[in-house]
Parts: C-alpha cells; structure tokens; sequence
C-alpha cells in the first residue's frame, strides 16, 4: 500500500521531518515521485521506522550500525535475529540496554580532566561508545576504563604512550579473528552468517580475556618461583 509522507508521519508517529531525514541517511528506501509535490511511500516503511526508533532509544545504537540491522532485516530476517551480532559486539551480557552519560557527567564519574580525557581518545585508549555529529556518549566499560584504569595509571605517572602495545598487538588479534570469520561465512545464507558470526563474537570476548589472564597468572606464579629460589628463607 503506497503512502503519503503526512500518512506515513500519522501511521508511525514520526514527524515527516524525521521520515525525510531517515531517507537521506539511508534508513529508509527512497519514495516514488509522482509529480514535484506528490510523493508515495511503501507501507513497509512503518516496520523500519518501529525497528529505527527502538534501535536508537533502547540500544542507542549509531546511525551506521542501524542501516546494517535494516539491511539485514530486508534479506529477511526478523528485526531479533537482524540486531543479534549487534547486541553479542556492543551490549553488555546481562544489561538490557547500556547505560550512556555525555563528556561532562562522564568526567565526573571518573575524575579525569579534560585534557587527560583527549589524550586517551587520541591515543585510542580509549575509545567512546556511541560518536555522533554533536554528540558522544559513553557506557559503562568506558567509565570503567576511565575511573579504573586510565585515571591509575595517571596517578602512577605512567605515559599513555607506554600502552600503545595494547592496540599494536590488539588489532593483530582482531585482524586474525576477522580473517577467520570470513573464511567460516563464506557461502553461508544470511541467517547463518549471522548465528556464526554472533557466535564468534560472544566466544572470542571471553577467549580474549580468559587467555590473557592466564598468561598474566602464569608469569606472576614464574616470577614468585623465581624469587623463592634466590631467598628460600623468604
């Protein structure tokens, strides 16, 4: 059923401002122009635009991330399915939507000044949640990173710079886990790439970390042996 822009403003209860936007940004299929002042819209529309707003208000996921998710959905996937590798790389388990707060309130939170804030970000050490035109917003791990991590190693008078290991050898990783995705999707249906890869996702955050503190235990468990043989009195 085709529609008029004010229908399709009264059916979703979006602002004909809001739908033209939604268009230019890619989020919506462009309507068929009947003449210069009359244009139709697919009634489809109203699912995208339902999925559009759920997707920014409860999971405050960017712009591009949301185009993704349609994508997905006009291949035929239900909107829980389309979101899945989304909510598995950017959702915290056991959180139903993150919890965002803008630059001031998160140095606040953390009490990072400005000017140490900048320097994480450009060393990406640390690295927003959600970056928008006029608008950052950061969640949960970001407050931990800044309050638990960032902010120590300030006061201990570490250089950021020291820690840029972290990202050469982190996008080492990332690059061989992307590779092995690739190769385990290749001529896979849309939905099974999706339950791969979200599979992937999911297993690889806790492989990432299970790894690296078992090599972090193991060499503090070297390093006291060591020590005890030098001092067996100790």
């Amino acid at each position: 059923m085709a529609l008029k822009i004010g229908e399709l403003a009264k059916k979703s209860g979006v602002p004909a401002s809001t739908i033209r936007f939604y268009v230019k940004e890619g989020l919506l299929p462009a309507p068929e122009k009947i003449n210069k002042k009359l244009a139709h819209y697919d009634e489809g529309c109203i699912q995208k635009i339902e999925a559009i707003q759920y997707l920014q208000a409860k999971r405050f996921f960017p712009l591009s991330v949301i185009r993704n998710i349609l994508r997905r959905m006009d291949d035929g996937l239900s909107p829980s399915e389309a979101e899945s590798i989304e909510n598995a790389v950017f959702v915290t388990p056991d959180v139903e939507a993150p919890t965002l707060v803008d630059r001031e309130t998160f140095l606040r939170l953390t009490g990072l000044t400005e000017s140490e804030l900048e320097k994480a970000e450009r060393l990406r050490l640390l690295v927003p949640y959600s970056v928008e035109p006029g608008k950052v917003l950061y969640d949960q791990d970001d407050l931990r990173q800044g309050r638990e991590c960032l902010k120590k190693m300030y006061h201990l008078g570490i250089d950021l710079l020291e820690m840029d290991f972290y990202l050469e050898l982190g996008e080492k990783i990332i690059d061989r886990e992307m590779h092995m995705r690739r190769r385990l999707v290749q001529g896979k249906t849309v939905l099974e790439n999706v339950r791969i890869t979200t599979e992937l996702a999911r297993s690889g955050d806790f492989f990432r970390g299970y790894i690296l503190r078992r090599l972090f235990q193991k060499k503090v468990r070297e390093t006291i042996r060591k020590s005890l043989d030098k001092d067996p009195e100790v």
